[in-house]
């Protein structure tokens, strides 16, 4: 399909709201069932392209023995959360883990991150306005995902936790923990590498995708009757090699980074399948050493049974509802903001956008 730029931007347009009201809404409408319409007719064609080249296979009836995993606890949630506040010191960040199972057993554990505190030390005028420019962050975005991400999996591999199953949300291997994120000197890989090979080594790790990045994992599942699943034809590792953006530059890596995350791909990643698992009317992607992959599909199944319409681990769902509790970002952000109009800043540190909020 050969299309440009302007035509995408020159789709539909209305130049006043008096016609956009008399016929925007109705395109709006007929636009979306004629998608919905074509989209089933592909459904078919989908279901009998991966009838033809995947095995599909069935959730069987019996779930004893995952009933039983789950019940006694031997299956643990694990979600977390993360709230920040960017000041003029820096980005102030609040992280939350929490992992649970059905014997109510549960670790909670929060972490504090001060950016400002890496420049505590600067004399210098020109030293210090220079810390603070975009590209010398120290605590980034892409850091501070990194950092939740990996305390995460550290959770999980925790000695109360560390030979139950064990259910993360999201993907099992980040592409963030391998992107190199911040700085060389911060040395992230030494940490993310060395922590995703534990996961790994571990094999009782796996992990539920609510959002997939990837639209033709969902159409296929949208192709699966509900109780069926399927491993696909790629593991993480092969998703991340595919995946042009991470390795491609090599010039901007580190040699011993570049060889780290390229050793822990081929050697590492290439255990963890991709499998799509549909238990009622949405479908899920699921990460899942190879050695466990169809007990985990067992496992999400038996547990997304607990609210069969979501069709979603419950126990997943359990875990982000505590971090919720427990780890409020408003909860957070008003102890900030108490200090700061204490400390008489309130009005200088708050952006413009929160003092326009009502």
């Amino acid at each position: 399909m050969s299309i440009t730029f302007r035509e995408i931007i020159s789709q539909k347009s209305w130049n006043n709201y008096e016609d956009y009201i008399a016929e925007g809404i109705r395109e709006y409408s007929n636009e979306l069932s004629k998608d919905i319409s074509e989209g089933r007719k592909h459904k078919k064609d989908i279901r009998e392209f991966i009838e033809t080249n995947f095995e599909i296979k069935r959730i069987p009836s019996d779930l004893e023995t995952e009933t039983n995993l789950l019940s006694t606890g031997e299956v643990v949630g694990i979600d977390g959360t993360i709230a920040t506040h960017k000041t003029i010191t820096g980005t102030m960040a609040q992280i939350g883990i929490v992992a649970v199972n059905y014997m109510n057993e549960k670790i909670q554990h929060s972490y504090f991150i001060s950016e400002a505190k890496y420049k505590e030390d600067i004399k210098d005028v020109t030293e210090y306005l220079f810390s603070h420019e975009f590209a010398n962050k120290v605590v980034s975005t892409p850091v501070l995902r990194a950092a939740l991400q990996v305390k995460e999996r550290e959770v999980g591999l925790d000695d109360k936790f560390r030979n139950r199953y064990k259910i993360y949300h999201g993907p099992l291997i980040p592409f963030e923990m391998l992107a190199n994120p911040g700085r060389a000197e911060l040395k992230i890989l030494d940490v993310t590498v060395e922590i995703l090979e534990k996961i790994i080594a571990n094999k009782k790790c796996f992990s539920i995708v609510s959002r997939s990045q990837n639209d033709a994992y969902i159409r296929i599942g949208l192709s699966l009757n509900p109780g069926e699943y399927l491993q696909l034809k790629k593991s993480v590792g092969l998703e991340i090699l595919e995946d042009r953006t991470l390795l491609k530059d090599k010039d901007r890596w580190r040699e011993e980074d570049f060889l780290k995350v390229n050793n822990f791909i081929n050697q590492r990643a290439m255990k963890i399948k991709v499998g799509v698992i549909r238990i009622s009317q949405r479908p899920y992607v699921f990460h899942a050493h190879e050695e466990i992959f169809d007990l985990a599909a067992r496992i999400i199944s038996r547990d997304a049974m607990f609210q069969k319409e979501k069709g979603f681990p419950l126990l997943v769902d359990y875990a982000d509802n505590l971090c919720s509790t427990y780890f409020k970002a408003s909860d957070f952000n008003k102890i900030i903001e108490y200090q700061l109009a204490s400390e008489g800043e309130f009005l200088s540190e708050m952006s413009e956008e929160t003092l326009r909020q009502k």
